[in-house]
């Protein structure tokens, strides 16, 4: 009767025990809601509006971002203390399960937030170099950034479940070295590209000289290629970035548009140069678009054959009418010579005949 008595209360100290358990993992989970609630009222109240106030908006990209994953890890999390609190049967597979939770939700927080990032630094970097990378880099790199996080988020949920990755790592380094050297010269291609973007040595609109001086504007500026005007024949040409950062280029518009611009003339031997020099000085002042600062010059050059060779020195305004000025200058050459009877001398070979006895 005793022992009786003594098992019986211990079954109903043990029932009330059992029961005490679920209170207290009942307990457990109505806290754990009640703290992601604090936590989404944090970010709510505090955060996001010190975000408002930076005018950061990656700033509050992020706070918003992580908002939502932070109170679903956090319940999570309540329901796991729980169950362990209770000893559920399968509280090691909510375990794993709830690991592969979280490799989801912080990759896909960080897959939100890199394209934020680089669309924010990026656009402020190519403010300050003055190029184009942020239309044409930065999504290039946004993309590659992508596919890396997906394969990262990917390998690591297979680590959680315990599976060797080893092999697949190893066969993707295969598989990059494989495509590294089938694109090849598409890789030079683009880092050329990137190179030009991030040195600028010209931008779209410019006007540019090649190594063998072939006159192009730029058009276009990509990753692969370069597609450039040829201003003499009329034509597009595409030029492989490779190729083109390996050639001397000259920038017209750099360091602005002014040229300096050279005419050289011949005049016959006794001519005048006082008179010659004061002509030539007035045609380039009176010549539309050259510049009085500073001021044309004549230099004489060299005796020739038969001339003494001058050069008129003029500074333009535009290098885009260097064609227009040279044109109007040489016509009034001609025109003020021959009103003021100075000699534009041909080619002239003067031989000596030795006469036989």
């Amino acid at each position: 009767m005793y022992l009786r008595v003594i098992s019986s209360g211990m079954v109903e100290i043990l029932m009330i025990g059992d029961y005490l358990q679920y209170l207290e993992a009942l307990v457990i989970f109505i806290l754990t809601i009640i703290g992601a609630r604090i936590a989404t009222y944090f970010f709510e109240k505090y955060l996001e509006q010190l975000a408002a106030r930076t005018k950061m908006k990656v700033l509050n990209l992020i706070i918003k971002t992580i908002k939502v994953p932070l109170y679903i890890l956090i319940l999570f999390y309540g329901i796991h203390l729980a169950l362990a609190h209770v000893e559920f049967p399968f509280l090691g597979q909510i375990g794993v399960l709830l690991k592969i939770i979280g490799a989801i939700l912080g990759t896909w927080v960080v897959y939100v937030i890199v394209p934020a990032l680089t669309q924010e630094y990026g656009h402020s970097l190519a403010k300050r170099t003055h190029t184009s990378i942020d239309k044409v880099v930065f999504p290039i790199l946004e993309r590659i950034a992508k596919v890396f996080l997906l394969i990262v988020g990917i390998l690591l949920i297979l680590h959680i479940l315990k599976i060797n990755i080893t092999p697949m790592l190893a066969g993707l380094g295969v598989a990059g070295l494989a495509i590294a050297l089938a694109l090849q010269d598409t890789l030079s291609n683009l880092f050329s590209g990137f190179y030009m973007m991030l040195d600028h040595p010209f931008k779209l609109g410019d006007r540019i000289m090649l190594g063998e001086g072939e006159l192009y504007e730029v058009r276009d500026v990509g990753m692969r290629s370069t597609r450039l005007y040829d201003i003499i024949n009329h034509t597009m040409v595409t030029i492989p970035n490779s190729e083109l950062s390996k050639v001397k280029v000259t920038n017209l518009f750099e360091p602005d548009r002014r040229l300096k611009v050279r005419i050289p003339i011949g005049v016959a031997y006794g001519s005048d140069l006082a008179k010659v020099r004061r002509v030539l000085s007035e045609i380039a002042k009176e010549a539309p678009d050259v510049l009085g600062d500073p001021e044309p010059k004549v230099i004489f050059n060299e005796f020739d054959d038969f001339s003494l060779n001058l050069i008129l020195i003029v500074w333009i305004e535009d290098v885009t009418k260097k064609v227009d000025v040279i044109d109007h200058i040489n016509s009034r050459i001609k025109e003020r010579f021959e009103e003021e009877h100075i000699e534009i001398p041909f080619p002239i070979r003067t031989l000596y005949m030795k006469r036989g006895k």
